[in-house]
């Protein structure tokens, strides 16, 4: 194998540039280090015009101004950093992701943000999103029709099941719940109500897994549950908590499973649940701010019973919404033609940047929602559907796998031509793979399940055999390398990879471990199985420090360069 094995680095540069201001020479110090390790290419995220602005002055990073400065420094990033790495000997390649439109965070549609920036409604507030999905909310991806409920607003929830994971005992006791209500999730008010609170032993109707793929109930368990009655309220936003003082608690369960609302008529209600789990602005009090609602947190492991005013927990209190969002934040449908056309658009502008090759990548920040499955039913994919199999499956009777491998084909269309496009320029073509959805293989890691835009399955194994693509990204975040190697779907991409002679890179989270010798483990495990042809360091900002060293270049975090670099010597993937 030897020098064969290429190492690579994948740089999302926002993530890099969020707490620390770029310019040439600390990017340039980011380039020798990865060159001094023996990364020889290197990854680098695309972002849209408008999008590095979107995220600098938005929600994430709650509104970095080292964005906004590096920008002001760089210029547009991708074309900086080509050069940057060009003139180290760096093979660049850029990375698209085409669904990754806008970011899953809603911010309350009062707020002074909105009115700054504004967005686009859903039920827990306003979305960020890029110029032309605001400009086109239709073409996003949609729910089905049958599955969006109305008339909600009239029907009080008249009681509150809240279950815990397990037959753990329960300390909540009547006068320790608070109710808190409100009309637009901002600036919740506790509301002075009478109600009844029991405990019933319920049997788990399904398999909990929370996030990272973290088993908690098995379905035909037997948990506890507290059930709060005598309730009539009409509020589209109820939140439960409790006044202990302490982060004790041992009510947990994820956040979907954890509550359930009901009717008058004993009838439960289709919510969404809330909490204040979110991966951008996590400091909040759901008095004074909001909560997070459908943004892909329903399998976050959430406890009740402890202090809300404890921020760094996250926990203390557990939400629900009435309804469904009708369409995802910000991902866009595969199926419209201007839709493709963007993203052609976007294929065009990596092209003119000069880098070597483009991926593409499914998983993204725009389509994170508890409720997936109910996902991908626009009126380009329903009409098709129903022409080939005379149903509309937006309103009637449909099979998942035939309307995911539709929308699979249209996705298909569209790597075909940014494929052409991008070898007709000379470049290198490559598409990820990823290890852990059901877009690619029968069952998923019900960790990753936000990441992926809806009802989805995608023909990987005909990219290979027709030759769509140069070289394949194996993509995992939730299994390990140590996991991964011996799962049987690796093996699978890898055998379809070289059966198609087509360079595979398997790809991990850097941020998975703070042990640099765990990395070096990582590598050689990869290596050593011999079934690709590269590991990629995902990504770089969790090997920076997030500092300037003495001579004010890059500082890594303690010994994970000097361990990669000796890792890859020994192994020959280093000159």
């Amino acid at each position: 194998m030897g020098s064969r094995f290429m190492l690579s680095a994948m740089c999302d540069f926002n993530d890099d540039c969020r707490n620390l201001t770029y310019d040439h020479a600390l990017l340039g110090s980011m380039m020798d280090k990865l060159v001094w390790m023996g990364v020889r290419r290197l990854y680098w995220n695309y972002h849209q015009p408008g999008f590095f602005e979107l995220v600098g002055d938005g929600s994430f990073a709650e509104g970095s101004p080292n964005i906004n400065e590096t920008l002001a420094v760089l210029g547009n990033p991708m074309f900086a950093a080509r050069k940057l790495a060009h003139e180290r000997g760096l093979e660049f390649f850029v990375v698209i992701k085409p669904y990754e439109t806008g970011i899953t965070h809603t911010d309350p549609a009062a707020s002074a943000k909105v009115l700054d920036m504004p967005g686009l409604p859903g039920i827990g507030g306003v979305y960020e999103a890029d110029a032309f999905t605001i400009a086109h909310p239709e073409l996003r991806i949609q729910a089905r029709t049958a599955a969006v409920p109305t008339g909600l607003e009239s029907v009080p929830i008249a009681r509150i099941q809240l279950r815990q994971k397990d037959m753990t005992p329960v300390r909540i006791r009547r006068e320790n719940v608070q109710i808190w209500t409100s009309g637009d999730n901002h600036r919740y008010k506790r509301e002075d109500v009478s109600f009844d609170l029991s405990e019933s032993v319920e049997t788990c109707p399904n398999d909990v897994i929370g996030r990272d793929n973290v088993p908690l109930t098995h379905g035909g368990d037997s948990v506890r549950a507290l059930n709060i009655t005598g309730l009539s309220l009409l509020a589209p936003f109820v939140a439960v908590t409790t006044d202990f003082k302490d982060e004790d608690g041992a009510f947990t369960n994820t956040v979907q499973e954890m509550a359930r609302a009901y009717g008058p008529d004993g009838a439960e209600i289709p919510t969404l649940a809330g909490s204040y789990h979110s991966t951008w602005r996590n400091e909040r009090d759901l008095r004074s701010d909001d909560l997070t609602f459908d943004g892909g947190f329903g399998n976050m492991i959430t406890t009740l019973d402890a202090d809300y005013a404890l921020l760094e927990s996250k926990d203390g209190v557990i939400a629900v919404a009435k309804g469904r969002n009708e369409y995802m934040s910000g991902a866009l449908c595969e199926a419209y033609p201007e839709v493709q056309e963007y993203w052609m658009s976007w294929v065009g502008e990596c092209i003119a940047s000069g880098a070597d090759g483009v991926d593409v990548r499914l998983s993204n920040h725009s389509c994170w929602t508890n409720t997936p499955d109910i996902y991908g039913f626009n009126e380009p994919i329903a009409r098709e559907y129903e022409r080939r199999y005379g149903s509309d499956p937006d309103a009637g009777d449909y099979d998942p796998a035939l309307l995911a491998s539709l929308r699979g084909e249209y996705f298909e269309q569209f790597l075909r031509r940014a494929g052409t496009r991008v070898r007709a320029a000379g470049k290198a073509f490559q598409v990820h793979v990823e290890l852990e959805s059901t877009a690619f293989r029968d069952t998923d890691v019900p960790g990753r399940r936000q990441d992926y835009p809806g009802v989805l399955r995608l023909a990987w194994q005909r990219w290979l055999r027709s030759g769509i693509a140069d070289e394949v990204t194996m993509f995992g975040r939730v299994l390990m390398p140590g996991e991964a190697v011996r799962h049987p779907f690796y093996a699978e991409v890898a055998d379809e990879a070289r059966a198609a002679g087509t360079p595979a890179h398997y790809s991990h989270p850097v941020w998975k471990s703070d042990d640099p010798k765990e990395h070096g483990d990582w590598l050689e495990t990869v290596y050593r199985d011999g079934r690709v042809s590269g590991y990629t360091l995902y990504e770089t900002a969790a090997m920076s420090a997030g500092r300037r060293d003495d001579v004010g270049a890059l500082e890594f975090n303690p010994g994970y360069a000097e361990e990669i670099r000796s890792r890859a010597l020994s192994l020959g993937i280093a000159p």
